[in-house]
Protein backbone atom coordinates (compact mmCIF):
# COMPACT_ATOMS: atom_id res chain seq x y z
CA UNK A 1 0.00 0.00 0.00
CA UNK A 2 1.13 3.62 -0.66
CA UNK A 3 2.60 5.77 2.03
CA UNK A 4 0.45 8.64 0.85
CA UNK A 5 -1.95 10.67 3.07
CA UNK A 6 -5.67 12.27 1.48
CA UNK A 7 -7.37 15.26 2.86
CA UNK A 8 -11.11 14.97 2.10
CA UNK A 9 -13.24 18.32 3.46
CA UNK A 10 -17.12 18.14 2.56
CA UNK A 11 -17.30 14.69 3.32
CA UNK A 12 -20.74 14.38 4.60
CA UNK A 13 -22.11 15.77 0.99
CA UNK A 14 -23.09 14.12 -1.76
CA UNK A 15 -19.88 14.13 -4.06
CA UNK A 16 -17.80 13.89 -0.45
CA UNK A 17 -19.51 10.94 0.47
CA UNK A 18 -19.20 8.79 -2.64
CA UNK A 19 -15.22 10.00 -2.71
CA UNK A 20 -14.59 8.17 1.08
CA UNK A 21 -16.04 5.04 0.12
CA UNK A 22 -14.62 5.58 -3.27
CA UNK A 23 -11.05 6.09 -2.24
CA UNK A 24 -11.23 3.11 0.70
CA UNK A 25 -11.86 0.92 -1.73
CA UNK A 26 -8.45 1.54 -3.45
CA UNK A 27 -4.89 1.34 -1.58
CA UNK A 28 -3.55 4.71 -2.74
CA UNK A 29 -3.52 5.80 0.57
CA UNK A 30 -2.50 4.80 3.71
CA UNK A 31 -4.17 7.26 5.20
CA UNK A 32 -7.70 9.16 5.00
CA UNK A 33 -7.77 12.72 6.75
CA UNK A 34 -10.97 13.75 7.25
CA UNK A 35 -11.97 17.35 8.48
CA UNK A 36 -15.47 17.66 9.28
CA UNK A 37 -18.04 19.02 11.92
CA UNK A 38 -20.24 15.38 12.54
CA UNK A 39 -18.92 12.07 12.61
CA UNK A 40 -19.62 9.58 9.60
CA UNK A 41 -21.30 6.30 9.65
CA UNK A 42 -18.70 4.65 7.57
CA UNK A 43 -15.50 3.06 9.73
CA UNK A 44 -12.10 2.39 8.63
CA UNK A 45 -8.58 1.86 10.17
CA UNK A 46 -7.27 4.33 7.24
CA UNK A 47 -9.88 7.17 8.42
CA UNK A 48 -8.57 9.71 10.50
CA UNK A 49 -11.61 12.13 11.15
CA UNK A 50 -11.28 15.24 12.43
CA UNK A 51 -14.04 16.95 14.62
CA UNK A 52 -14.28 20.49 13.90
CA UNK A 53 -16.42 22.69 15.91
CA UNK A 54 -16.24 25.72 13.84
CA UNK A 55 -14.94 26.04 10.15
CA UNK A 56 -13.39 29.90 10.97
CA UNK A 57 -11.02 28.22 13.01
CA UNK A 58 -9.83 26.20 10.14
CA UNK A 59 -6.20 26.97 11.22
CA UNK A 60 -6.30 25.84 14.15
CA UNK A 61 -6.17 22.47 12.73
CA UNK A 62 -2.72 23.21 10.46
CA UNK A 63 -0.82 20.23 12.24
CA UNK A 64 -3.40 18.21 11.06
CA UNK A 65 -3.63 18.70 7.52
CA UNK A 66 -0.45 17.62 6.24
CA UNK A 67 -1.65 15.84 3.29
CA UNK A 68 -0.43 14.99 -0.47
CA UNK A 69 -3.74 15.65 -2.30
CA UNK A 70 -6.08 17.85 -0.94
CA UNK A 71 -9.72 17.22 -1.90
CA UNK A 72 -12.33 19.86 -1.63
CA UNK A 73 -16.20 18.93 -2.23
CA UNK A 74 -17.44 21.48 0.40
CA UNK A 75 -20.19 23.27 -0.71
CA UNK A 76 -24.05 24.67 0.02
CA UNK A 77 -27.24 26.15 -1.00
CA UNK A 78 -27.93 30.34 -0.03
CA UNK A 79 -31.49 28.77 1.73
CA UNK A 80 -28.80 26.15 4.00
CA UNK A 81 -26.47 28.99 4.54
CA UNK A 82 -29.14 31.15 5.81
CA UNK A 83 -27.66 34.53 3.67
CA UNK A 84 -25.40 35.24 1.25
CA UNK A 85 -22.74 35.79 3.95
CA UNK A 86 -22.56 32.20 5.13
CA UNK A 87 -23.01 31.21 2.00
CA UNK A 88 -19.62 33.08 0.40
CA UNK A 89 -18.09 31.81 4.02
CA UNK A 90 -18.48 28.37 2.99
CA UNK A 91 -18.31 28.14 -0.80
CA UNK A 92 -15.43 30.82 -0.90
CA UNK A 93 -13.72 31.62 2.30
CA UNK A 94 -13.25 27.94 3.39
CA UNK A 95 -11.54 26.64 0.37
CA UNK A 96 -9.47 29.41 -0.38
CA UNK A 97 -8.55 29.26 3.14
CA UNK A 98 -7.58 25.16 3.12
CA UNK A 99 -5.66 25.84 0.13
CA UNK A 100 -3.32 28.47 1.82
CA UNK A 101 -3.17 26.01 5.01
CA UNK A 102 -2.09 22.97 2.69
CA UNK A 103 0.02 24.28 0.27
CA UNK A 104 3.06 24.99 1.48
CA UNK A 105 2.80 21.95 4.01
CA UNK A 106 5.59 19.36 3.27
CA UNK A 107 3.51 16.53 1.69
CA UNK A 108 1.46 18.40 -0.22
CA UNK A 109 1.52 17.79 -4.30
CA UNK A 110 -2.07 18.72 -5.59
CA UNK A 111 -5.45 20.54 -4.72
CA UNK A 112 -9.04 18.79 -6.39
CA UNK A 113 -11.83 21.42 -5.62
CA UNK A 114 -15.33 20.89 -7.19
CA UNK A 115 -17.39 23.78 -8.22
CA UNK A 116 -19.60 24.42 -10.64
CA UNK A 117 -20.25 23.97 -15.09
CA UNK A 118 -21.52 27.59 -14.97
CA UNK A 119 -18.54 29.27 -12.88
CA UNK A 120 -18.21 32.48 -13.96
CA UNK A 121 -16.99 35.64 -11.94
CA UNK A 122 -18.88 37.98 -14.30
CA UNK A 123 -22.21 35.75 -14.06
CA UNK A 124 -24.87 38.23 -13.11
CA UNK A 125 -26.06 34.51 -10.95
CA UNK A 126 -24.73 35.01 -7.42
CA UNK A 127 -24.14 31.38 -7.38
CA UNK A 128 -21.82 31.24 -10.75
CA UNK A 129 -20.18 34.52 -9.61
CA UNK A 130 -19.15 33.38 -6.22
CA UNK A 131 -17.86 29.71 -7.89
CA UNK A 132 -16.09 31.74 -10.22
CA UNK A 133 -14.36 33.97 -8.02
CA UNK A 134 -13.57 30.31 -6.53
CA UNK A 135 -11.99 29.29 -9.27
CA UNK A 136 -9.69 32.57 -10.14
CA UNK A 137 -8.72 32.68 -6.68
CA UNK A 138 -7.46 29.34 -6.38
CA UNK A 139 -5.79 29.90 -9.57
CA UNK A 140 -4.10 33.13 -8.31
CA UNK A 141 -2.06 31.13 -5.74
CA UNK A 142 0.00 29.02 -8.09
CA UNK A 143 -0.63 26.01 -6.55
CA UNK A 144 1.99 23.14 -7.83
CA UNK A 145 -1.22 21.44 -9.24
CA UNK A 146 -4.98 22.49 -9.01
CA UNK A 147 -7.72 19.96 -10.90
CA UNK A 148 -11.00 21.67 -10.68
CA UNK A 149 -14.01 19.76 -11.78
CA UNK A 150 -17.40 21.88 -12.72
CA UNK A 151 -20.23 19.15 -12.47
CA UNK A 152 -24.23 20.33 -13.47
CA UNK A 153 -26.45 19.23 -11.88
CA UNK A 154 -25.80 16.56 -9.63
CA UNK A 155 -27.55 13.01 -9.44
CA UNK A 156 -27.71 11.01 -6.19
CA UNK A 157 -29.34 10.65 -2.63
CA UNK A 158 -29.17 13.94 -0.14
CA UNK A 159 -29.76 13.89 3.22
CA UNK A 160 -31.76 17.23 2.66
CA UNK A 161 -34.83 17.59 -0.12
CA UNK A 162 -33.68 20.65 -2.73
CA UNK A 163 -36.90 20.94 -4.80
CA UNK A 164 -34.97 22.66 -8.03
CA UNK A 165 -32.82 19.74 -7.71
CA UNK A 166 -35.75 17.26 -7.92
CA UNK A 167 -37.60 19.25 -10.79
CA UNK A 168 -33.92 19.21 -12.67
CA UNK A 169 -33.64 15.33 -11.86
CA UNK A 170 -37.24 14.79 -13.78
CA UNK A 171 -36.91 16.19 -16.65
CA UNK A 172 -32.75 15.47 -16.79
CA UNK A 173 -33.95 11.78 -16.75
CA UNK A 174 -36.54 12.28 -19.50
CA UNK A 175 -34.56 13.53 -21.91
CA UNK A 176 -31.81 11.67 -21.85
CA UNK A 177 -33.54 8.16 -22.19
CA UNK A 178 -33.64 9.52 -25.58
CA UNK A 179 -30.31 9.60 -26.27
CA UNK A 180 -29.75 5.76 -27.40
CA UNK A 181 -27.12 4.05 -26.83
CA UNK A 182 -25.04 6.62 -25.01
CA UNK A 183 -23.93 6.82 -21.50
CA UNK A 184 -24.21 11.43 -21.70
CA UNK A 185 -26.58 12.88 -19.49
CA UNK A 186 -27.79 16.22 -21.16
CA UNK A 187 -28.02 18.08 -17.82
CA UNK A 188 -26.78 15.61 -15.22
CA UNK A 189 -23.56 13.62 -13.74
CA UNK A 190 -23.94 11.39 -10.85
CA UNK A 191 -21.59 12.29 -7.52
CA UNK A 192 -20.34 9.22 -7.38
CA UNK A 193 -19.10 9.48 -10.89
CA UNK A 194 -17.36 13.14 -10.16
CA UNK A 195 -15.75 11.36 -6.81
CA UNK A 196 -14.69 8.68 -9.22
CA UNK A 197 -13.21 11.10 -11.58
CA UNK A 198 -11.57 13.15 -8.71
CA UNK A 199 -9.51 10.14 -8.16
CA UNK A 200 -8.55 9.16 -11.68
CA UNK A 201 -7.03 12.98 -11.63
CA UNK A 202 -5.40 12.14 -8.98
CA UNK A 203 -3.59 9.32 -10.17
CA UNK A 204 -2.03 11.83 -12.80
CA UNK A 205 -0.40 14.11 -10.37
CA UNK A 206 -0.27 16.30 -13.48
CA UNK A 207 1.40 20.19 -12.82
CA UNK A 208 0.04 22.89 -13.36
CA UNK A 209 -4.39 24.05 -13.77
CA UNK A 210 -7.04 21.87 -15.23
CA UNK A 211 -10.91 22.16 -15.80
CA UNK A 212 -12.93 19.48 -16.23
CA UNK A 213 -16.53 19.58 -17.38
CA UNK A 214 -19.00 16.62 -16.79
CA UNK A 215 -18.51 15.18 -20.24
CA UNK A 216 -14.64 15.25 -19.21
CA UNK A 217 -15.63 13.47 -16.57
CA UNK A 218 -17.65 11.04 -17.73
CA UNK A 219 -15.08 10.27 -20.82
CA UNK A 220 -12.48 9.03 -18.23
CA UNK A 221 -14.94 6.01 -16.60
CA UNK A 222 -17.01 5.34 -19.75
CA UNK A 223 -15.57 3.97 -23.01
CA UNK A 224 -18.08 5.71 -25.44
Amino acid sequence: MSSKKALIVGATGLVGKALVRHLLEKDSYQEIIILTRRELAIKDNRLKVVLIENFDHLADYKDQMNAHDIYCTIGTTRKKAGSKENFLKIDYDYPIELAKLTMDQSNFQQFLMVTSLGANAESPLFYNETKGKLEEALIALNMRSLSIFQPSLLLGYRDEFRLIEEIGKFFSALLSFFVVGSKKRLWSIRGDEVAESMYMVSKKNEKGVKRYKPNDMLKMIYTW
